[in-house]
């Protein structure tokens, strides 16, 4: 059971952590492609809607996790 509690939380590290990733490096090869997200209106709500969508799959990786023995 811990292995694979283990293994849960090991998948969603890699997950939660891969979009941050992907920007920071699209950030660093092309910085005006990714700019709009910060600094217009409909970026922000974009950036609003993926933190929404974000929390929502954390909520369900951690119902993932908790294995009942």
């Amino acid at each position: 059971v811990q292995a694979l509690s283990m293994e849960a939380k090991a998948s969603a590290v890699i997950i939660g952590a891969l979009p941050f990733v992907v920007a920071f490096l699209v950030y660093l090869s092309s910085p005006n492609y990714i700019m709009p997200l910060f600094t217009t209106n409909v970026g922000n709500l974009i950036l609003g809607c993926a933190g929404v969508w974000m929390s929502i799959g954390i909520l369900v990786m951690r119902k993932m996790m908790n294995f009942e023995v």
